[in-house]
């Protein structure tokens, strides 16, 4: 009895956990929510020689997945601020010790860029973005954007939907400067989460397949938007209730259980 007790109670704050971090980046760049499923526990039997009368063991969690669903777009402004609108996500390369690009990959949903003093595009998290040096398929390259070229001064930057960068330098010198590598997994679930909404590449996930927006399989890029976190709050807060609900009622069992043996073993 006090194991199948336990075992609704350490489910339901594992649950509670999930939301409260859910809720908690509820305002986050390109988060993505996680949610949980439980199981029952049946001793040694598998499900198909489980009789649909029999009487667990206790709950069990049998998975926490991501859920990588499309979050709101959000207007923000700022050439540099992008929104992936369909599947896929932004390509970085991590800095290494020297500061440099380190060769590494990571993806993430979040666009919000930068320039640095040296015209590389960052990420949020410092990264260096990384764009297709030619067609799909093209060797990755840190994306750079001069500050001066031919003695004129960069005054715009325009990010296209497909993902194309284009410089203006002085009043009329337009310059492509490069094109945002997109990448598409056959299992994005099985991405290892890296914090700061990037993600890393595992065996689950399979290795990228690298391509720019508006391709087919790939979305398209809104310029002067980010998108925001997948979290409904009005759902977690309904499934954070439940959760509660379950654990105090676990504890007023435990509670009971406790009260009826001490008074059998007086």
């Amino acid at each position: 009895m006090y194991g199948i007790i336990r075992s609704g109670m350490a489910t339901a704050m594992h649950e509670i956990s999930v939301v409260s971090n859910n809720i908690a980046n509820s305002g986050s760049t390109g988060f993505k929510k996680s949610d949980v499923s439980f199981s029952d526990i049946y001793g040694s039997a598998t499900p198909s020689t489980v009789a649909r009368t029999a009487v667990g063991f206790g709950s069990n969690i049998a998975d926490t997945r991501r859920n990588d669903g499309q979050g709101t777009i959000l207007n923000r402004g700022g050439a540099l601020n992008v929104a992936l609108v369909g599947s896929g996500m932004f390509t970085t390369s991590p800095p290494d010790e020297t500061g440099a690009a380190s060769g590494a990959t990571a993806f993430t949903r979040n666009g919000e860029f930068a320039l640095d003093r040296e015209g590389f595009l960052r990420a949020s998290d410092g990264s260096f973005v990384q764009g297709l040096t030619g067609e799909e398929g093209g060797a990755l390259a840190s994306l750079q954007m001069p500050y001066e070229v031919e003695g004129e001064t960069l005054t715009q930057l325009e990010i296209a939907a497909d993902g194309t960068i284009s410089a203006t330098y002085g009043n009329s010198n337009v310059v492509t400067s490069g094109q945002l590598a997109i990448a598409n997994f056959s299992n994005q679930g099985g991405l290892r989460n890296a914090g700061s909404s990037s993600f890393l590449q595992t065996a689950q996930s399979g290795a990228p397949i690298y391509g720019v927006a508006g391709m087919i399989g790939y979305g398209t890029i809104q310029s002067g938007a980010l998108e925001g976190s997948n979290v409904d709050i009005t759902q977690e807060m309904t499934v954070m209730i439940r959760a509660q609900q379950q654990f105090s009622g676990s504890a007023r069992v435990l509670q009971a259980n406790s009260d009826m043996v001490e008074k059998l073993t007086r």
